[in-house]
C-alpha cells in the first residue's frame, strides 16, 4: 500500500471517530464545511490528532488551504515526505 492510501485511510478514519460518522458516509472529496459541517474546533481536534499520531508539525498558513478531506490528505503527504 502506498504512503497516500494510508494515509488517506487514516484520515477518513480519524473523520470518523470525531463526528461519528460511518465511514463509507463520505469521502476525500468531501468539503469539510459545507459536506461534514467543521466548526473550528473540530478543526483543531483533528489537526491535534494528526500532528500527535503522524508527529508532524503542519504550519498555521497551511490549514488555510484545507477545504475537503483530499487537501488535507495532500498536505500531510507533504509533510510525510
Amino acid at each position: 500500500m502506498k504512503d497516500i492510501e494510508k494515509i488517506n485511510m487514516y484520515l477518513l478514519s480519524e473523520v470518523a471517530k470525531l463526528k461519528s460518522l460511518t465511514q463509507g458516509s463520505f469521502g476525500l472529496d468531501s468539503h469539510i464545511l459545507y459536506d461534514l459541517y467543521f466548526d473550528s474546533v473540530d478543526l483543531m481536534d483533528l489537526l491535534m490528532a494528526i500532528e500527535n499520531d503522524l508527529h508532524i508539525v503542519i504550519q498555521d498558513e497551511d490549514l488555510e488551504t484545507f477545504t475537503t478531506l483530499r487537501s488535507i490528505s495532500n498536505t500531510i503527504v507533504h509533510y510525510t515526505h
